[in-house]
């Protein structure tokens, strides 16, 4: 009963690591794109015209990106459950 016990506490703890480094690099790269951000604005020659050109060609990228990475985790999954109910 021991061995399971420490077991779960082993994937919980691992589990955890996971989460921690995703939300870590979630940030890195929020406050990288911020400082990149901020960086434009204040560029001599960019201004306010250059940033709504940014911000607009932005849209477009974060749309197309969403609609193109809808399918993939679905598709993924389908596949592993595939191989999973195959036993391979």
């Amino acid at each position: 009963m021991q061995i399971r016990a420490e077991k779960k506490i082993n994937k919980a703890e691992g589990f955890m690591k996971s989460v921690l480094v995703l939300m870590l690099s979630q940030v890195f790269t929020k406050l990288l794109g911020f400082v990149y951000r901020v960086y434009l604005t204040n560029r001599e020659g960019f201004g306010d015209e250059g940033n709504a050109i940014y911000s607009g060609g932005y849209q477009i990228y974060a749309l197309l990106l969403m609609l193109s990475s809808i399918g993939v985790p679905n598709a993924i999954s389908k596949l592993v459950s595939e191989r999973v109910a195959l036993r391979r």
